[in-house]
This record gives structure tokens, C-alpha cells and sequence, in this order.
């Protein structure tokens, strides 16, 4: 119908070459790295011609790293050794100290520049409620003090990884000592249920029952019927324990 939209994708499709990485594409190509490296089984590409392979073999060989630090993303140039951009280079005032304990211990100066920029927008507010032609001032005190707050993030982040990865490892160190916490809690579970069967295997057995574990005796047990009940409740109980 004319009326009806075209649904519109809110993610690219992928690149259709994805379809060539197959398990056999793979083994066709560990095949013909073994025949050009004299039958040892080599990963690298080394030695092998991209443009002699089948086209559907050629997407699985990865093209040489950038000889240099730059390359282009969706259109974008990155610089892999430019400087850290700073408020100086793009020409904006530092409110914050220059001292290397502000990258370890931000939250004092991030908060007394949420205060001023709090004081600010209220100094814009009643600019504004009187000469509105005045709001320029305003409004570049207020992107240098957002910007000085987004640098001192920026500058906490190694920081705050090096706390996250602690989290985890600390989470992880914890689960592992639950887990053998509760090994540990099981087996004297176990031990106290297999004590208590043999107590009672010891008040329930009689000197007949003992004769013919100890293969003294070839007696026909009477009993053996309600050992066997009393044995086959144990071992139910002993799952239902251990689970």
C-alpha cells in the first residue's frame, strides 16, 4: 500500500562476506596452509598468494596490520599516538589545579564546579529576566565549566577501571569461597549421615548378621528383607541430602 512506511533497520546489515566463515571454509584453508607449509600445520598467511585462493576463501585471510598509527573508522581519522587532547589546545580555560592527585581524587573540585555551574545558570536566569541581549557571557562560563568537568572524568577513568577490575576480582574471590564453603558444609553432612548409618547398621545387626558379614556363617539371614528396606531408606535419605 502507498500509505504504508518502509521499515527502516536501526542497525546496518552485516557485511555479506560473513557468510564465507564456515567451518568448511576453515578446514579448506587448514588444508591449504598444510600443503604449502609441507604438511605441518601453520596459522600464519605467510607464503600464501590472497588472490590464487577461491573467493570465498579469500575474506578468511586478515589483511597486514596499518603500517602506520593512523587509519580511518566509518570515515573518521584516528591517530593512535596523538596527544591527549586538553582545555589548553582547544583554548579553554582550566578551573581545576594542575597536580597529579586531581586524577586520583576528583570529587572535591567536580563538585564546587557543579556549584558554579548551579550559581551560573542561575546568574543566566536573571540575565535573562532583565536584558536577554546579555546571555553570551553566561553561556560560555557555563560550556568551560561543563568542559572542565568532562576532562576531570576523563582523567578519573584508568582509575575507576582499575576499581571495577578490583570489584570484580573481589566478587569472584567471593562466589569461589562460597562454592567452597558450601563443599565444605556438604561433606559434614555426608559424614554425619554416613555416621549416623552406621550406627544404626551396628543397634539393628545382630551376631547372626555380623557371622555372615564377616563370611563366617552361610545361615540364612530372616531378616535380610528388613536390613535391605532399612539400607535402600538410607541411601533415599542420603540423595535427598546430598541432592
Amino acid at each position: 500500500m502507498a500509505d504504508e512506511q518502509q521499515l527502516i533497520a536501526p542497525f546496518p546489515l552485516p557485511p555479506p562476506f560473513y557468510e564465507h566463515f564456515t567451518k568448511d571454509n576453515l578446514e579448506r584453508l587448514r588444508e591449504l596452509r598444510k600443503e604449502l607449509n609441507n604438511g605441518e600445520d601453520d596459522a600464519t598467511n605467510k607464503d600464501i598468494d590472497v588472490l590464487s585462493l577461491p573467493s570465498e576463501l579469500r575474506y578468511l585471510i586478515p589483511p597486514p596490520p596499518p603500517a602506520t598509527s593512523k587509519f580511518t573508522v566509518f570515515g573518521n581519522e584516528i591517530d593512535l599516538e596523538a596527544p591527549e587532547p586538553s582545555l589548553e589546545g582547544a583554548g579553554i580555560d582550566q578551573l581545576y589545579p594542575d597536580d597529579p592527585s586531581v586524577k586520583t581524587n576528583p570529587q572535591p573540585h567536580l563538585i564546587a564546579l557543579a556549584r558554579s555551574l548551579l550559581t551560573t545558570f542561575l546568574g543566566l536566569l536573571g540575565i535573562l529576566g532583565q536584558d536577554p541581549t546579555l546571555y553570551e557571557e553566561r553561556i560560555t562560563d557555563l560550556q568551560a565549566i561543563v568542559f572542565n568537568m568532562h576532562s576531570l572524568i576523563n582523567q578519573y577513568r584508568p582509575h575507576q577501571a582499575r576499581e571495577s577490575l578490583i570489584m570484580l576480582m573481589e566478587d569472584r574471590v567471593e562466589r569461589m569461597r562460597a562454592e567452597i564453603r558450601g563443599i565444605e558444609e556438604g561433606k559434614e553432612r555426608v559424614a554425619k549421615l554416613l555416621e549416623g548409618m552406621r550406627q544404626g547398621e551396628h543397634a539393628f545387626a545382630s551376631e547372626d548378621d555380623i557371622k555372615l558379614v564377616n563370611g563366617h556363617s552361610k545361615k540364612k539371614d530372616p531378616d535380610a528383607k528388613k536390613r535391605k528396606a532399612r539400607q535402600r531408606t538410607t541411601w533415599d535419605m542420603l540423595e535427598a541430602e546430598v541432592g
